[in-house]
């Protein structure tokens, strides 16, 4: 269902030209354990961005991805903006888990229906969205994502997704 954007996660998963390991690739010697301690969800809360900006900060955790369409993404693109060095990538977003507490496309709803519920906003659950979501759509709302961090000055380092959500289902629902 979502072919397209899969190859899209697979070139980005790709070894690189000049080969090794992920620890060579990151600078690390070819045995080395590597342990990577990363924030996701960023932008969904003030809270939430709190605390990523003092783990950020402080070192105990190495990487983080924000969340593009959530409220609070403002927030931690400003404060992103302020410390380049950051390690921050794209937590691809398509689904709005919560109750209460919903977001939807960074794409316009007319460009991306077969993502939304019949409330407006991103379904509550993967399964949904799976058997909703036209591959094209789900394509067009993460380059929309990705543009739109850019456009708030983040210079994305790797891209992830929100609950699996952007990736393939494991066989049979």
């Amino acid at each position: 269902m979502m072919q397209a954007f899969s190859a899209w996660i697979a070139i980005a998963l790709a070894p690189s030209a000049s080969g090794g390991n992920l620890a060579e690739r990151l600078g690390y010697p070819p045995d080395a354990r590597v342990l990577i301690l990363h924030a996701d969800d960023l932008g969904m809360c003030h809270e939430g961005n709190a605390a990523g900006r003092e783990a950020l900060e402080a070192g105990t955790v190495s990487s983080g991805s924000v969340m593009v369409p959530c409220p609070w993404f403002p927030e931690f693109a400003a404060w992103a903006r302020e410390r380049p060095e950051w390690d921050l990538g794209v937590h691809l977003t398509l689904n709005s888990e919560w109750r209460g507490y919903r977001w939807g496309p960074v794409a316009s709803s007319s460009e991306v229906p077969s993502l939304l519920d019949e409330e407006g906003y991103f379904y509550r659950d993967t399964r949904s969205l799976v058997q909703n979501a036209r591959a094209e759509e789900v394509e067009r709302e993460c380059r929309a994502q990705v543009e739109r961090a850019l456009r708030f000055g983040i210079r994305p380092t790797h891209l992830d997704t929100h609950m699996g959500a952007a990736l393939p289902a494991p066989g049979p629902l």
